[in-house]
């Protein structure tokens, strides 16, 4: 069950970190950042916009984006995300330790690789 939960923490981590990271080349509705992560990543990475908007509601509540309902047509309202100074701190901090583990990580597969060549 610990692993479950890491996990998701681990995912909720990365979806927090490539929102903001969208949302500061430019304000973003929820059906273009589904659209936006994968076309950047190039398909390998997806979400469902079901398992988006709990992200972007907990990114609104700390204060690290906001929402702004836009009119479009006659009755359709898209709701616009915007990255705000302390959102794009987090992000800054997020990328920092983003960084940091991937690289701990990468280093430890490959000192397994090497482990495995000279037993």
């Amino acid at each position: 069950m610990r692993g479950d939960s890491l996990q998701n923490n681990y995912r909720k981590g990365v979806a927090s970190l490539v929102i903001l990271s969208l949302l500061r080349r430019e304000d973003m509705y929820g059906y273009q950042l589904v659209q936006e992560t994968a076309r950047v990543s190039g398909g390998l990475l997806t979400t469902q916009e079901g398992s988006l908007y709990p992200v972007l509601y907990r990114l609104v509540e700390q204060g690290y984006i906001t929402d702004r309902k836009v009119l479009v047509g006659k009755r359709m309202t898209r709701v616009y995300y915007h990255l705000e100074p302390l959102g794009a701190e987090h992000l800054d901090s997020l990328i920092q330790d983003y960084t940091n583990v991937t690289t701990g990580v990468f280093r430890i597969l490959r000192a397994g690789e090497n482990s495995e060549e000279n037993p």
